[in-house]
């Protein structure tokens, strides 16, 4: 695994800003796209990300700091490459790259793909925390179909893959789903909070719901399609009614308060070529949430 890489990194951070070995975060692309069944281009997506993260300002207004000093440094690793082997060997080999990031005590936050590379760090990260952990999954889609068009590694099926060692999933932000994912609204270790429920006023009180459905220690995958298409529109499956920027960030930073957010993924991000505010919002997404993480710290 390489420590430092020859394309973009995280806020074009210098070798001494971006340093493995110093900084306290480590940004892990993850180019994997083999199933999406809409529109295709996810692998594209971390360059993207990493390319308008240079474009950010290193000073947060909100949090009054320059976060990537905060953390002593953000790392960017040379993207992994997935070619030849199959789904669950690129799934291992996601995993220990993760677990090697964090036995050197690091951040880790995932780049992909289609969401089914978020499996990696999912392992990686229980093997860590056992069932202490929870996962909180902000998604337009519940994406637990037991497999898709036949692949039981769809980027469709990946929660349901995820719920064979995870011990509790949370769900946020559900807006479509199909007549098989009914059987988990009476799961005991699954939990979904629809956006129409949410996005509505019916649940005033969805924060409290969630936060107290979620253990100490939390693992965030958020899916890109979470966000309403009027501020994220380059997803691969495109759903209205998502979140908007504050409601989303107000969430983040609570949760980071009162829990333990212990490491995160954004995924199915498909850049849409000339359209450069998707990539910058999902860049700056990350940096606030590196700084809320950092603020309890």
């Amino acid at each position: 695994m390489k420590t430092r890489t020859t394309g973009p990194r995280f806020l074009d951070l210098r070798d001494d800003e971006g340093d493995l070995e110093k900084a306290g975060v480590a940004i892990l692309p993850l180019p994997y796209e083999r199933t999406s069944s809409y529109v295709q281009g996810s692998f594209r997506g971390p360059a993207a990300v990493l390319e308008a993260s240079s474009q950010l300002e290193e000073y947060d207004e909100e949090l009054g700091v320059e976060i990537y000093r905060s953390c002593k440094g953000i790392a960017t690793l040379e993207p992994m490459q997935f070619l030849t082997e199959t789904v669950p060997e690129a799934i291992d080999r996601i995993r220990e790259a993760v677990l090697g990031l964090l036995d050197m005590g690091k951040f880790v936050v995932c780049l992909g793909g289609e969401h089914t590379s978020s499996l990696g760090p999912l392992r990686a990260f229980h093997d860590r925390y056992g069932d202490d952990l929870s996962v909180l999954q902000l998604d337009a889609h519940r994406d637990l179909r037991d497999s898709y068009l036949g692949d039981p590694y769809s980027h469709a099926s990946v929660m349901a893959r995820a719920l064979e060692f995870i011990p509790s999933l949370v769900q946020v932000g559900i807006r479509s789903h199909s007549q098989e994912e009914v059987r988990f609204d009476q799961a005991e270790n699954v939990k979904t909070y629809y956006a129409q429920t949410i996005k509505t006023g019916k649940m005033p009180d969805w924060e409290e719901r969630v936060l107290g459905d979620l253990s100490e220690e939390v693992y965030i995958t958020i899916d890109s399609d979470f966000f309403d298409p009027s501020i994220i529109p380059s997803v691969g499956t495109p759903e209205p009614g998502g979140f908007s920027w504050y409601e989303t960030i107000g969430f983040l930073r609570r949760l980071c308060t009162e829990k333990t957010v212990v490491g995160c993924d954004v995924c199915e991000f498909t850049p849409i070529e000339g359209l450069h505010h998707p990539d910058f919002t999902l860049a700056r997404l990350i940096y606030k949430l590196i700084g809320y993480v950092w603020m309890k710290r």
